[in-house]
């Protein structure tokens, strides 16, 4: 038992700093590359990533089964059965990957010249970028496929050494050689080399892992039958998220052009960037769902779910507010250049963001914890048909700030999700909830907001603003002590989580 104690917490805290670490490396990197790429040429490379997210959707989820099958394979000891899920997996990985290259390398003319709104200066280098991104797409199938070998076999830090390293690397790499004079072409080289590089340090890591694991071309159709037996409504689900994830950026580039793209792309990383991190903090609940429904203890998943609510909105507050207030102060001096342009649209984000956080985080867990799959896909549908009505209603007259009204519209089916998820699935009122996770932290940040709001005129460098945002925190957390935004769990969550992190 403790041994598994101890390997949940090194996967817990691997996670943490494994989305980390690359999160501030971009934050940090976006104000240089928009420096030496300009705006046109960072939205260029923002589209290869929207083009490689769309491709990849036809993996049909494949990381899901992979990691599932290979945790139960290894831990009942079923070698044969486990090397074979490795190899077959392997094998639809690079299928997958070779048919997606080739499709992005059809395409890769269509793309720059005609799909999206390239300046004409840019027309070549955005063809050669997509030719590109074709193979960082058969790499990134690799990578995948590396990582949810290693999740599989419970070594997230193994997984976080590899990708972490090599992401960042790629990052810091790609900025040095797009200022050495290489532009824009340089830097999506000199990423898709890097993730290329990953692909055989995880095939060492698999082979030091499974000792009796040897490589072949077989695929075994018991497995191939296992694996399409998970594939439903979790695929649909995927699907449905992926292309909701990236509309808004694709029908920018479409009817504004890749301009448009990069202007709405770096206050989209900086509002999402702090949610995507508290959702995957909170994945554990997921699982937790699913042994509380299996043991039949509702009334425990009810309580887990209200205190976790209120541990996510109580992180929330930390983190929004500031940003929210403090927004256009902090866009004018991380990225002078667009600060003016995406100010507006920031707070647009960050509201939507926070409303999803706060509401819908623990809800996606507790849904699929549950197994309601059917009722997820009828919510992840719902949604990406508002979205989409959103973005042809309002992106074509207003642009960048069409985008961001589209996003915070489509949180208004969160609400309402959010609302059936508690009623129906969990017999809790919405007042119950605003009583017990609401109320004391919103009402917390927002009577701290006043304070930082009250503070802009003085904030005239970094470190006045980090300075603001530290004292921000400091009361926030200590008011919080003594009022009870922080609970007795959420004391020893926080805690256990530092001192993880520090031994």
């Amino acid at each position: 038992m403790n041994n598994q104690l101890s390997r949940s917490t090194i996967n817990m805290v691997s996670s943490l700093i494994g989305y980390a670490i690359p999160m501030v490396i971009a934050l940090v990197s976006t104000p240089f590359l928009l420096k030496a790429l300009g705006i046109e040429a960072y939205g260029v490379q923002s589209m290869v990533g929207v083009i490689i997210g769309y491709v990849a959707l036809m993996d049909l989820g494949l990381s899901q089964p992979i990691i599932k099958y290979l945790a139960a394979d290894n831990s009942v000891g079923a070698n044969k059965s486990r090397n074979s899920l490795v190899n077959t997996t392997f094998i639809i990985s690079t299928i997958i990957g070779i048919v997606g290259l080739i499709i992005i390398l059809l395409s890769s003319n269509w793309l720059a010249s005609s799909a999206f709104k390239v300046p004409p200066d840019l027309v070549n280098s955005a063809k050669i970028v997509f030719f590109i991104s074709g193979f960082g797409f058969l790499g990134s199938m690799w990578m995948s496929w590396g990582r949810a070998v290693m999740m599989g076999l419970q070594r997230f830090d193994l997984n976080y050494g590899v990708s972490v390293p090599m992401v960042s690397l790629g990052t810091i790499f790609g900025i040095a050689v797009v200022y050495a004079g290489y532009g824009i072409v340089g830097y999506v080289f000199t990423r898709t080399l890097f993730v290329f590089l990953s692909v055989p340090i995880y095939y060492s890591l698999i082979k030091y892992s499974l000792q009796d694991y040897l490589f072949d071309w077989r695929i075994d159709m018991v497995i191939l039958k296992r694996i399409r037996a998970f594939v439903g409504y979790s695929t649909i689900n995927r699907i449905i998220s992926s292309l909701v994830s990236r509309l808004d950026q694709t029908l920018l580039g479409v009817w504004a052009g890749v301009g448009a793209v990069g202007v709405y792309s770096v206050p989209f990383l900086l509002a999402n960037s702090f949610g995507y991190m508290l959702a995957f903090m909170l994945g554990f609940i997921f699982p937790m769902a699913s042994e509380l429904q299996s043991l039949g203890q509702y009334d425990r998943l009810r309580d887990v779910f209200v205190r976790a609510t209120k541990f996510i909105t109580s992180l929330a507050g930390m983190i929004y507010f500031p940003i929210f207030i403090l927004g256009d102060i902090i866009l004018f001096k991380w990225v002078p250049s667009i600060a003016q342009s995406s100010a507006g649209v920031l707070h647009l984000l960050l509201l939507a963001g926070y409303i999803g956080t706060i509401m819908v985080t623990i809800a996606n867990h507790v849904m699929v914890g549950l197994g309601y799959m059917r009722q997820f896909t009828i919510y992840s549908t719902i949604r990406a048909i508002v979205l989409a009505i959103s973005c042809f209603f309002f992106i074509p007259s207003m642009g960048v700030m069409g985008a961001g009204w589209a996003l915070l519209i489509t949180s208004s089916v969160d609400v309402v999700f959010f609302a059936i998820v508690l009623k129906r699935f969990l017999k809790i009122s919405f007042l119950q909830i605003m009583v017990r996770a609401y109320f004391k932290p919103i009402a917390l940040s927002a009577s701290l907001g006043l304070i930082i709001w009250l503070s802009r005129p003085f904030i005239h460098s970094w470190t006045i603003l980090f300075g603001v945002i530290a004292i921000y925190e400091f009361l926030y957390i200590s008011i919080g002590y003594w009022i009870g935004v922080f609970g007795e769990t959420e004391k020893r969550a926080i805690i256990g989580l530092l001192q993880s992190i520090s031994r």
